[in-house]
């Protein structure tokens, strides 16, 4: 049995895996993952639609006028980063074999809000300065810090610990992450063309495609609130993949840098 974990810290990490237990943190816990995105991410945005602030911070923006779209954005910005915390601990949960509880996922997501938000800032940051110089760099830090968002919620290592922490772990696999974190964009990134597009057609401003050589840009329509319930279940079951993937790849890599937890081994060799 020994060896067999051995073995199984030796193959490294692949897509696959990767990819497989993000599907299962998703398959085994639902209500707790999906509903929890959609509570904290495409509810507010639907509810803030219904009653035209979507189309108001469009037309303040248009106007030169940003105070209510940085509001807005910092009150997406925020629930956004609560879901993350979230949805990364239901996948700690499932790693040591519990069901995911919406309350600690919650309780979690918020207490860790604050330490997310500095590392998300930093890593932004760090990647756009590395980007300047010839693209490069800013894609190695990228993947050095891949998973620093994942280890300050389920090591609660601090701010600066985190980027250390997703050093150690992506070292000697950084292809592989580098692999897995390409094809999870390139999936997002067409799943969110695909939403866009269907936005666009919802909004019913396709209109200004053949506007008659008119170059001012009209005010959206709203669209039913049909088009919009689906657009958002659509944009949760993405987010919460994406956000899953990056939670399961920091668990793989810890796995297979540190071996399982100390409480699967003792079952082991129980």
């Amino acid at each position: 049995m020994a060896s067999h974990i051995i073995g199984e810290r030796s193959r490294g990490i692949s897509v696959g895996s990767v990819f497989g237990r993000s599907a299962n943190v998703i398959k085994d816990n639902p209500l707790a993952t999906l509903g929890t995105s959609f509570a904290l991410i495409a509810l507010p945005s639907l509810l803030l639609g219904q009653i035209g602030l979507g189309a108001a911070v469009f037309q303040n923006v248009q106007l030169g006028q940003y105070a209510l779209a940085g509001v807005y954005g910092i009150i997406v910005g925020l629930l956004w980063l609560i879901a993350s915390g979230a949805l990364v601990q239901a996948t700690v949960a499932h790693d040591e074999g519990r069901a995911a509880n919406p309350r600690e996922m919650l309780r979690v997501g918020v207490l860790r809000c604050l330490p997310l938000f500095a590392v998300y800032v930093l890593m932004l940051l760090g990647i756009w300065v590395g980007t300047i110089f010839l693209v490069v760099p800013g894609i190695m830090l990228a993947v050095m810090w891949s998973v620093a968002l994942p280890a300050i919620v389920a090591e609660r290592s601090g701010v600066f610990g985190a980027f250390g922490r997703s050093r150690a772990l992506t070292k000697g696999a950084r292809w592989h992450v580098f692999g897995i974190l390409l094809l999870a964009f390139v999936i997002y990134l067409l799943a969110s063309i695909a939403i866009g597009v269907g936005s666009v057609a919802g909004y019913g401003s396709l209109g200004v495609l053949t506007g008659g050589g008119q170059v001012r840009m009209p005010l959206p329509t709203q669209p039913s609130f049909v088009v919009q319930l689906l657009q958002s279940i659509v944009t949760t079951v993405v987010l919460t993949w994406f956000t899953t993937v990056g939670a399961s790849l920091f668990i793989e890599l810890r796995d297979w840098k540190d071996g399982p937890d100390a409480d699967r081994l003792a079952d082991i060799f129980a």
